[in-house]
Formats: C-alpha cells, structure tokens, sequence
C-alpha cells in the first residue's frame, strides 16, 4: 500500500502564485509516483472561498489515482468552498488494499457527536487494520475531544493518524498509534524544511515509512537589477553610523532611517562619499510617516518629511521609502470605493513633496503596512493600504500625478503582508507577489514570530533559516525566480543588531 499524502496548501483565488505552481507540481508527481491513494488532509485553500475550491478540484481531477479529502479550518472561512467540497467531503471512509481509512472531520478543532457515533461503530467492526486521516493532530483538538480520541485508539487499534495543520513535520506514539503530521505544501508557511507533498509505504505487520518529497521551486536568483549584490539592510537609528557599519559589512545596499532628527548630516555625506570611492552603492532613505488628522483635516508629519526628503537628496539617494499614508481605510473612503477628500488632500502632499525628486530621477517606493492581530478585513476595522487594491489604487494615484510616473513603485514588505490581521489569510503572500510583482522597486525583508514573553506576533524578527516561521521564503525565492516579483533591492530590516547581522550573512549566501 501506498500513499501520498497533500496538506496545507492554503489556495488563493489566484492561479499565477507560487502556491498554485506547487499544486501544478504536486498532482504531476502523484500522477508519476502512481500511489494507491491520494489524501488531501485539509486547509486546500486559504480562505475557503468557492473560486479557490473550484481551482482544487480542477487539478484534483487530474489525477490518475483514487483521492479523497478532508476539510481544514480555512475550508470554514467561507461557506463558498463548502458548497464547492460538499460531494468531496461525504466520503468518510473507504478500503483498500487491505486497509480501513476513516476520514473523521476535524475542521472545528473537535470531533463531533455525530463523528464520535461513528467512529465508534467502526470500532465496534471487524475491519481490516485502520488509517485515520484527518486536518488536526491530537495535541491541538480541544481538551474532550483529544481525551476522547485517545482513549477510542487505545481501545481501537489504528496503525496511523495522520494529519497537517501545524505547518511543521512531526512523528510520535499515541496510544499505541503512529502519529504523523506534515509541514504541507504551502510556499511561504511550510516551516523547519522545504514545503513539499509525502508518500508513505505500509510494509507486512503494519510498519509504514514516511518519505519526503520536496517541492522543487525555481532556485534563480541572478542577475539583479543593481550591478552588485542585491542585498543589503535598513536601520533605524544614527545615519553615519549605519553608513559606517555599511562600510565594515561589505554591503553595496544600504536604507537610512533617522532614528533621533539631531543626526550630522555633513558628516554622513563625508561617511557617504568615502564609501562610494569603495563601491559602487545603492542608497535608500525610509522617511516618517505622513499621518491624517481627521479633527483638522491635516496632514501630521509633513515638514519633518520635507526637512528629510532634502538631506537625502544632499545624500545622493537613489530611492525614497514612504508609507502609505497612516489613515483609517474607511477614511480614505467616501460612499462606495469613491476617495474621500483625504484622499485628494493627501495625494496633493504626496505631489508636493516629491515633485522635484521624481523630475531628478529619483524613485518613491510606496510601503505596505500591517493591521494588528485579530483586525477585521473590513474597512471601518482597518489600516489604508494593508489591502493590495488599495496598495495599488495609491501607487497609481501618485504615479499618476507625475509625468515620470516609472519612477514610483511599491516597497514591498513581506512581513507585513503575512502580519495583516485577516487579510493576512484572505491575501496571502502569494497574491501580494503576483499583483504588485512587476511595481516592486524595493523590499523589507524580516520574520515574524510570537514575541518570547507576551506570545504576540512581533515584526523585525531575524531570519535563522530559509524555512523559518513565520513566514517560510520558499515562494518568495520562487517568485523572485520566475520574475513573478521585480528583482530590485533586498533591504534586511531586523531591529536588534547581532540578529540583522545573521539574517544579512543568510541572504547573502543564498544570494551570491
């Protein structure tokens, strides 16, 4: 008997994203490896939303071997792809090859009464040896229904419980039963290895084997579009200082963000100068935010921006770095998606202060924020610009207000794209690539984790490993790779030094 099983793909509606490559990938190796059976153990799509559904069973059907499918919780985020999954999701149990698969749904996070009735009344059968296959491994059901299961494996011999949804591979004895969970094949979550699918092999007396089979994304990263190499940091503190710790690193790429606003500006053109006499350097400049003030119908911000946006320009930058402006969505906003007058005052700022830098051929590289954790996706909740239609509404909108409208483009950060309240599920980071790819004039490259003592998610994190959590870069390099995504600057932005540093030496390798 053999089994290969696909887990946490996390499927947008899109079919051009790193995601939807691994799924292309995937069924074609089922179909070569020709297993016996094909399980889909859950989170297939990202959001559950009735395109992303249809695109799964379209490659589904596809393949040359028996599947089933067992739903995930982000099937339940919207009832599309349960309309969709419905037929796919009344097969709960099927034999083969001498072997009892039981397909409980573990979507909520539970085993329900009606799965309970069930499952007992297999138990009660004489049935071939059992292979449980599910979404949710045990040590994360709530508390009745993992003591439940528990105790039905130790009265129900099961060879194997196999499931997904932590994004990590695991393997452990519970009851008696083999336990597997598998990292799944999400480009960008997959975590402590490469994302890829898994066969497994039962042997006489009931042992399986498990093999891993990576996905191989696309691994081309040169030329870039800067003569050197496009890695280098941003930091947010003394401009000479991080020009000096520029100069000691080797780096070509440099971002400056004035942490303190009684910086030596004489002294960090002098830093500046010795440097390029060096090397040839790319050079950013992040400036503060431009924050609107709805009481005044004012703009926060805009003479420190001006002051900056001059001494960068006696710095010789290449590229300003600007947030969106700092407003509530529903405030940029009027009845539908007509732009309120922020929007026009603020656009008329946004012209003002950088007219003259776009005329002498320097770029504005638009960021993206983030929403706090648990934000809804609806306007009224929710930061401007953390949705990527707005993103790019506002990019072409400044663009738009100059005659060299290709020297302004987004600054993609993509911890801010995973970090994004519940867009951050509703747009996952492929979309973000495969909408704002080919704007993309800069990057802020950082982690996000739980913060060590308060559990909170926490930007400007350092990257330990390609497939790091929270956010895996395998279709980050996949995108980069296939020209989904511009090849422009790679600015690492990680707050403490000894943890930008590694993150630094880490790009750099795979970069060079």
């Amino acid at each position: 008997m053999r089994l290969i099983q696909i887990t946490d793909l996390h499927l947008s509606d899109r079919q051009d994203t790193p995601a939807a490559d691994a799924l292309r990938w995937a069924i074609t190796e089922s179909n070569r490896s020709s297993p016996d059976l094909v399980t889909f153990t859950g989170d297939m799509t990202t959001y559950g939303t009735e395109a992303s559904a249809r695109h799964f069973l379209e490659q589904a059907g596809t393949l040359t071997s028996p599947w089933v499918f067992t739903p995930g919780n982000a099937e339940l985020r919207d009832p599309g792809a349960q309309r969709v999954l419905a037929q796919c999701t009344e097969r709960r149990s099927m034999s083969l090859g001498g072997v009892r698969f039981l397909l409980p749904d573990t979507s909520c996070g539970r085993i329900s009464p009606y799965d309970r009735e069930w499952l007992t009344g297999e138990g009660a059968s004489d049935t071939p040896p059992r292979v449980l296959l599910t979404h949710y491994p045990i040590d994360v059901l709530e508390a009745d229904s993992r003591s439940w299961i528990e105790a039905w494996l130790q009265k129900h011999p099961v060879e194997m419980y196999l499931a997904g949804h932590r994004h990590f591979s695991r393997s452990r004895s519970v009851s008696g039963c083999w336990e597997v969970i598998t990292r799944g094949l999400d480009p960008d979550k997959a975590f402590d290895g490469p994302p890829g699918i898994c066969l497994f092999e039962r042997k006489a007396g009931g042992d399986w084997s498990q093999t891993e089979i990576p996905w191989p994304y696309e691994h081309s990263l040169l030329p870039a579009a800067t003569d050197q190499s496009p890695v280098g940091w941003s930091i947010h503190g003394d401009p000479l200082e991080t020009v000096k710790k520029t100069r000691q690193a080797g780096l070509n790429v440099l971002e400056l963000r004035p942490r303190e606003l009684d910086y030596d500006l004489s002294a960090t053109v002098k830093e500046l100068d010795a440097l390029r006499q060096e090397r040839p350097v790319y050079l950013s400049w992040h400036l503060p935010n431009l924050r609107w003030i709805p009481k005044s119908c004012d703009i926060d911000g805009r003479a420190e921006v001006s002051r900056q946006i001059d001494d960068a320009r006696a710095c010789g930058v290449d590229s300003f770095t600007v947030h969106v402006p700092r407003i509530t969505a529903a405030g940029m906003y009027g009845v539908g998606d007509e732009p309120a007058d922020a929007w026009r005052i603020l656009l008329d700022c946004y012209h003002e202060l950088f007219r003259e830098s776009v005329e002498e051929g320097i770029r504005v590289s638009i960021e993206n924020i983030h929403n706090q954790p648990g934000t809804p996706a609806d306007r009224a909740s929710r930061e401007f610009g953390t949705e990527i239609g707005e993103c790019l509404a506002w990019i072409d909108a400044v663009a738009g207000s100059f005659d060299g409208a290709g020297r302004v483009g987004a600054h993609f950060d993509v911890g801010h794209a995973r970090n994004n309240g519940e867009l951050g599920n509703l747009q996952p980071i492929g979309d973000w690539y495969a909408r704002i790819g080919s704007r993309i004039t800069g990057y802020h490259i950082h982690q996000v984790r739980p913060h060590e003592e308060t559990g909170k998610l926490t930007n400007h994190r350092d990257i330990k490993d390609i497939y790091d959590r929270t956010v895996s870069y395998a279709g980050f390099l996949h995108a980069w790779s296939k020209r989904l995504i511009n090849r422009e600057p790679l600015f690492i932005e990680v707050r403490i030094a000894e943890e930008r540093r590694r993150t630094t030496r880490l790009f750099q390798e795979i970069f060079s």
